[in-house]
């Protein structure tokens, strides 16, 4: 009887798994189609369909792909970090496998203007959502996926990864503001000086001026996290600069909202 049990309880969450990745896939082949030859698209003409988009969720601020990976997502941000742990994108909550939304920080601008812009997804067993940057330990899957893309109603950015770091669930990464470029640049060259993969050609920490975390679970019995650090190499939006320009990042009014201790990293 046990075993029964358990094979149906494992059934269960194998279907949650299928159910919640099919949902997303649909999404994703109505709104965004990678071009095959992405490295000739110019960034601009990365189109999403955002009208579809914040028709099935008017929390959408975003689109998150990595070349060669199951990450191709919507981004969701809110006021509260835990309504989408659990919450996926079509407003469904599944039992036993829980897919939940990718999801920006409710401490960041909805805009992707922030100095570090943190993204939240989970680490499932099927290989789904932020999964994928748990294999990026691996010297040589992190460097196969260097770049990822994030697009937005008012533009797009091109991103290239420069640290993983795997720290425990309570390490203070999770600051969004930064009241001097050398606080910024201190915090960006402790991210280089921890990861768990050596990069070699990363820009010097004072030239970075916009990053980007993707945070997701280890799935180890330390229930630690991965964050994937990247810098902005290319971007079409207005005012914001990739890795050699100026932009507003650092924000001195921003970086008194910000507790001296930041902020977790959450799951």
């Amino acid at each position: 009887m046990v075993f029964a049990v358990a094979l149906v309880a494992l059934g269960a969450i194998g279907y949650s798994y299928w159910q919640g990745q099919n949902a997303y896939d649909s999404v994703a082949e109505e709104v965004f189609a990678a071009p095959e030859d992405l490295e000739g698209t110019a960034l601009a003409d990365l189109t999403v369909d955002w009208d579809r988009l914040l028709a099935i969720n008017p929390d959408t601020v975003g689109w998150v792909y990595i070349p060669g990976t199951a990450v191709n997502y919507p981004i969701v941000h809110t006021t509260d970090d835990e309504k989408y742990l659990t919450t996926d994108f079509n407003g469904q909550q599944a039992w036993g496998a829980t897919y939940g939304s990718i999801f920006l920080s409710a401490a960041n601008a909805a805009d992707f203007s922030d100095a570090n812009n943190i993204v939240y997804g989970h680490h499932l067993n099927n290989g789904s959502m932020f999964a994928a940057i748990a294999d990026f330990e691996n010297a040589d899957q992190f460097n196969a996926h260097r770049t990822a893309y994030i697009l937005t109603p008012q533009g797009n950015f091109k991103l290239r990864s420069l640290s993983l770091v795997h720290v425990a669930a309570d390490d203070p990464l999770a600051q969004t503001a930064f009241a001097t470029e050398g606080e910024l640049a201190s915090y960006i060259q402790d991210k280089v000086d921890r990861s768990v993969v050596a990069v070699s050609d990363a820009p010097a920490a004072a030239d970075i001026a916009h990053l980007f975390a993707f945070a997701t679970c280890d799935n180890l019995p330390s229930d630690g996290r991965f964050v994937l650090f990247s810098y902005l190499e290319e971007s079409t939006v207005a005012g914001v600069a990739a890795v050699g320009g100026t932009d507003a990042a650092v924000d001195p009014e921003a970086a008194a909202a910000v507790d001296d201790a930041s902020k977790e990293v959450a799951a």
